[in-house]
């Protein structure tokens, strides 16, 4: 994911995933990246991304947004959809099979305030699947703050399981949230199109099994923010020498 080099262009993005021995690139957009993969890019330069991916052999793993369905207001909701739909096009000219959107964060009040919100959510996700649809994109919405593995199950369920709407699974966000791996994985399973991972939280050798175990063809896709100091090489060369092991494990 673009976090840990946000203030690169896109071609030294792709210059790093190929010296670092990468598979693909998660553009995260709306956040002031380098790379320029945004709504507003001119048609042009979008191709050009994608040709140039495609040469180095790699995949548009992911489009990351911040889109979410989460807020009381309707009309936040409505916006948020608005928002969504030149997002689901950008995402299907740079190559992204899926979008993330979160789900986060959820009422905390009692009194039946996150029933409610997951039927608000689920009523617009299910509208917002039918775009992601017609543009070939799948929404993974995100594990993420306190919208655990639970949450996300509660909200596909009450959308109906649309054909576009999946999970991204990040699964620090379900342990830190009170959730172990299988407990997790219960609600999840069979609708993970996307993983993002840090090692440093660990748990991921146990997420890693599992997926692989239901035929899990997603990414596992490094998200780790950006600090000063942080040695952004050394951590994703541990993360692939990481993943590289574990494919070529038994189990």
């Amino acid at each position: 994911m673009s976090f840990l080099y946000h203030q690169a262009s896109w071609r030294e993005l792709i210059a790093a995933a190929t010296r670092l021995g990468y598979d693909g690139i998660e553009y995260r957009a709306e956040a002031g990246h380098g790379h320029g993969v945004e709504v507003d890019a001119p048609l042009a330069r979008v191709a050009e991304v994608r040709q140039a991916m495609a040469d180095a052999g790699l995949e548009t793993a992911c489009l990351a947004t911040s889109v979410r369905f989460c807020e009381d207001e309707p009309g936040v909701r409505d916006a948020n959809l608005e928002r969504l739909l030149p997002l689901l096009d950008l995402a299907h000219r740079v190559g992204a099979p899926c979008l993330r959107l979160f789900g986060d964060p959820l009422p905390n009040e009692g009194a039946g305030a996150r029933a409610r919100n997951y039927g608000a959510q689920a009523s617009y996700l299910a509208r917002a699947a039918e775009h992601a649809s017609q543009a070939g994109v799948r929404l993974c919405l995100e594990t993420h703050g306190n919208f655990r593995a639970y949450d996300a199950g509660e909200v596909l369920f009450r959308a109906g399981y649309p054909d576009a709407l999946w999970v991204n699974w990040h699964l620090a966000h379900c342990t830190n949230h009170g959730e172990d791996v299988d407990e997790a994985y219960r609600h999840v399973k069979g609708r993970v199109g996307h993983a993002h991972f840090d090692l440093r939280d660990g748990n991921m050798d146990r997420q890693f099994d599992l997926l692989r175990a239901e035929g899990y063809q997603g990414f596992f896709s490094v998200e780790i923010m950006p600090k000063e100091g942080l040695p952004s090489d050394e951590l994703l060369r541990e993360h692939a020498a990481w993943f590289r092991g574990r494919q070529g494990s038994a189990g």
